[in-house]
This record gives C-alpha cells, structure tokens and sequence, in this order.
C-alpha cells in the first residue's frame, strides 16, 4: 500500500430505533474510507431491513488517542 491510498477506518452510526425518540441509542459499525461511505453502507443496511430510524451521528475511531471523532456528513446534519 502506498502514502497515497485511502485507508479504511472504523466508523459507528449513532442512531435511534423509534421514530419518536425512543430512550435507547444504537450503534452499527462499518469499516470505510469515508463517513459519507461508512452513512451510505447504514442506509442501505436499513433499507433492506425495512427499518426507519432516526440518524444521530458518524464517528470514526482515531487509533492513535482510542476515541470515536465526530465525522458526521453535513448531509445528517
């Protein structure tokens, strides 16, 4: 792999199962090379689970400090 590929990374979408807030968060991990990616990968997941959610946030998982960042695509926003 060369300085110049894309690396994967660890994303998790935030997300809530009930359409009217329901009081527990989710979480569905992905590895991509973007959040918009990783967001896409969710959608699609959800889609052909026929499930609806209320979308939260992208993080990605920063190795280096072992914390989820923010990533979240302005299109969730």
């Amino acid at each position: 792999m060369s300085k110049n590929e894309p690396k994967l990374s660890e994303y998790r979408i935030k997300y809530n199962a009930g359409l009217e807030h329901s009081a527990i968060d989710n979480y569905h991990y992905y590895h991509a090379y973007t959040a918009e990616e990783a967001f896409q990968f969710h959608v699609e997941v959800m889609s052909k689970k026929h499930a609806e959610a209320q979308n939260i946030s992208v993080e990605r998982f920063n190795p280096y400090s072992s914390e989820w960042e923010n990533e979240t695509p302005e299109n969730l926003k």
